[in-house]
């Protein structure tokens, strides 16, 4: 195999680079430029020219490529006799009605003996002839004898008038007597000049979904050149497709069919023939209509993180639909409220301030004009606001204490509110229930401090209550009055000690109790409390007892009613007033106290408190138990003080009287330092006489060593200032007054013989108060 080039006559063409399309297209191997072809024998290259042949070891000649154009532009006229060279190892391209003119470089040589060349286009012979004898003519295919001719001198052969049939792989074979036989080969390929293009239909319509749409590009023949087709710049094969099994976009000879298209298949498809003369191209723009797709409706609110679950009551939402189509949908709305007169077209739907009536189904209809198809999307708007407060919890027993009713209500909201109890039993039935909720525990012993919580579940909250049953322990009543405001006392008897479920049930006198009606007697709402209204000491004193009684436990508590009195009481003088304490008894009905005093020197003819009369100087609440008394200078003491308990507009029965004279009392924090300096002086005085014994035992011991002499000692008598100055004599300490008294002082010389530095003796002198 060896190399080729060469050059043809052509007709007019429009030149670009492509690869070709037409008929058997077959290559040879190639080999580097300027390298023969290796085959038995004579060794050279096959050169094509132009007219005439010339041995070589490439190809010679003088044709030229002509000058390319886009495929485009208005045909170029080529002077005839261009073809395209072709390049190493590469096809010699030819016009149709060119010369097609195979040379054989080198030429065989002439000497004897001649040598015998054979041309053939693939296995059919076209010319057969011995070099150098022009004796013999040639031998010439009958079907292209018009056409061919062979030189004997060179063993070129020229195929004039060139037809696409023409193409082919061609081969000469230069037979040697003696020698081997030498081939040589070339491929040959004839194009029809390119022609203008276009693409029908023009710019087509189509719907997602249709049978198939058709595209030709017409004026493209076999022969031209590469037919191919894009999809916007993106070639397409014989395999294009987007998966769903065979190629939806494939070429049938000069057509592109596009089976079901799709609105991804809309684009700019452009059909291109291409040779090595030239190219040309035409474009059509497909467009797909599709939709409605079912619409899609998103909502916001200004209130709201999550819109699409719930709004607010109050709150400003906005709707806004979505419809993919080509073209574009027209949107309508269709609301959940009916009173709504006017609704507006368009993606975005506006609801201010909603309320309940904006809950339920919004539709958005999106309609194509094109396509004649309707679609409808939902969207459910719930609008909530939570019911007010918490669940409500309460505790019952059913009749004859065999079970526990456990109530949970939570009502009111948009929408209603879910309850359902948590820590029940497994085989009681928890809920949920709407609203409310009624559940029946089985009553024993274990349930007592068991809490049971009812969860109240609402889109827009979730709250809770519990209820703990307990058995009733300790049970105690207590008593409150109150007729501080007006003559009517009310009493009040509580029992504590007895949670829920346990019932309760009042005696007097060990009969039962049937308040209600138009009688004084009266329950509170869950029965622990009795109240007595305008208590009366004439009818409603005396013995009260409740029971307690549940389906848990049982218990019980009694109290005796009495008049008001006082137990006990206490008089204290504190810095020239009179403190009063006192106590009264479990029951005793009272509703205020009454400090009162008189003097014990009353003034004759004088009324009130100077006329000895008891008169009221404090006015306490039931629940006091002291008070503080500064009595008046005026009349002067001394006092009777006492305490008068009250109910309502009458008295009781007051304590005894104590009696209080007013003057300087010393305070307790002077009564205290009073006891601290006296102890301190007395620890004084027992350290001096410490120190003094131990002096005295120091010099016994010297006097039994050495014999000392004593100077003469003089006490001279000083007086001192006591810790109290002289002067205005201080107030008498119940009725007792004190004076100042003069100390004595006298300094006590005691010499003792001390080592010194040096063994001098020293004098020790030592001097107290007493």
């Amino acid at each position: 195999n060896h190399p080729v080039s060469g050059a043809s006559g052509a007709s007019s063409a429009a030149l670009d680079a492509a690869p070709s399309l037409g008929r058997g297209q077959s290559s040879s191997p190639s080999a580097a430029p300027g390298q023969s072809a290796s085959s038995p024998g004579l060794r050279g290259n096959l050169t094509v020219l132009s007219g005439k042949a010339s041995l070589t070891t490439g190809w010679s000649g003088h044709a030229s490529s002509p000058p390319v154009r886009d495929g485009t532009a208005g045909p170029l006229q080529v002077p005839s006799g261009w073809s395209i060279p072709r390049g190493a190892g590469g096809p010699l391209s030819v016009l149709v009605g060119a010369p097609i003119s195979l040379h054989l470089a080198p030429a065989p040589a002439l000497g004897p003996p001649s040598p015998l060349v054979v041309w053939r286009r693939g296995r059919t012979v076209l010319a057969a002839g011995t070099l150098g004898i022009e004796d013999s003519p040639p031998s010439l295919a009958p079907a292209y004898q018009a056409r061919l001719r062979f030189d004997q001198a060179t063993g070129a052969l020229e195929l004039r008038q060139a037809e696409l049939e023409d193409s082919g792989h061609y081969t000469a074979e230069v037979i040697h007597a003696g020698r081997e036989r030498e081939l040589r080969e070339v491929t040959v390929r004839v194009y029809e000049p390119l022609p203008q293009l276009a693409v029908i239909p023009a710019d087509p319509v189509t719907e997602e979904g249709a049978t198939a749409l058709r595209l030709r590009c017409v004026g493209a023949r076999p022969g031209q050149g590469q037919l191919s087709w894009s999809q916007d710049g993106r070639p397409l094969g014989a395999e294009s497709g987007d998966g769903d099994g065979s190629a939806r976009l494939r070429p049938d000879g000069i057509d592109l069919v596009i089976a079901r298209p799709k609105r991804t298949d809309q684009a700019n498809y452009t059909c291109r023939v291409q040779s090595p003369f030239g190219a040309r191209q035409a474009t059509t723009a497909v467009t797909v209509l599709y939709g409605p797709d079912p619409p899609v409706i998103t909502i916001s609110s200004d209130q709201d993180e999550s819109p699409a679950h719930y709004v607010s009551v109050g709150s400003n939402v906005t709707l806004r639909c979505n419809a993919a189509s080509r073209p574009p949908a027209e949107l309508s709305w269709s609301l959940a409220d009916p009173r709504e007169a006017a609704v507006p077209a368009g993606p975005r739907l506006l609801l201010p301030g909603v309320g309940a009536a904006h809950t339920g189904a919004y539709a958005c209809l999106a309609a194509n004009p094109r396509t004649g198809l309707r679609r409808r999307g939902l969207l459910n708007l719930t609008v909530a606001a939570p019911p007010p407060g918490s669940p409500r919890c309460s505790l019952q027993g059913s009749p004859g204490d065999r079970s526990l009713l456990l109530r949970c209500t939570w009502p009111g909201g948009v929408p209603g509110a879910s309850v359902q109890w948590t820590g029940l039993p497994r085989d009681v039935p928890a809920g949920p229930a709407p609203s409310s909720l009624l559940v029946s525990v089985p009553a024993g012993p274990q349930l007592s401090g068991v809490t049971f919580t009812c969860l109240g579940r609402h889109l827009a909250a979730t709250r809770s209550c519990s209820v703990t049953p307990k058995a009733p322990q300790e049970v105690l009543l207590k008593l409150e009055t109150d007729g501080s405001r007006s003559s009517e006392a009310l009493v009040t008897l509580e029992a504590t000690g007895c949670p829920p479920p346990a019932r309760v049930s009042w005696a007097r006198e060990g009969r039962p109790l049937a308040p209600g009606g138009g009688s004084r007697l009266k329950l509170s709402p869950d029965g622990r409390r009795l109240l007595l209204g305008n208590f009366s000491l004439d009818h409603d004193v005396g013995n009260y007892s409740v029971l307690c009684s549940g389906a848990l436990r049982a218990g019980g508590d009694r109290i005796t009613l009495t008049g008001p009195s006082i137990s006990s009481w206490r008089l204290q003088p504190s810095d020239g007033a009179a403190v009063l304490t006192w106590d009264v008894e479990r029951g005793c009905v009272i509703s205020g106290f009454e400090v009162q005093a008189r003097t014990e020197r009353p003034e004759a003819g004088a009324i009130g408190l100077s006329g000895g009369a008891w008169t009221s100087l404090l006015l306490l609440g039931p629940r006091e138990r002291s008070a503080v008394v500064i009595l008046p200078s005026q009349p002067p003491g001394p006092w009777k003080l006492r305490v008068l308990p009250t109910l309502g507009g009458q008295p009781g029965t007051p304590s005894s009287s104590q009696s209080y004279r007013a003057g300087f009392i010393l305070s307790p924090g002077a009564i205290a330092g009073i006891v601290l300096g006296t102890l301190l002086g007395l620890s004084l005085l027992a350290a001096l006489l410490i120190l003094l014994g131990c002096c005295a035992c120091r010099l016994r011991g010297n006097y039994k060593k050495k014999p000392m002499i004593f100077p003469p000692a003089t006490c001279t008598p000083e007086k001192t200032q006591n810790v109290t100055p002289v002067g205005t004599p201080q107030p008498a300490l119940n009725g007792f007054a004190t004076e100042p008294s003069p100390t004595w002082a006298c300094p006590v010389v005691v010499p003792s013989q001390v080592s010194a530095a040096k063994g001098a003796p020293r004098t020790v002198r030592a001097a107290t108060q007493v």
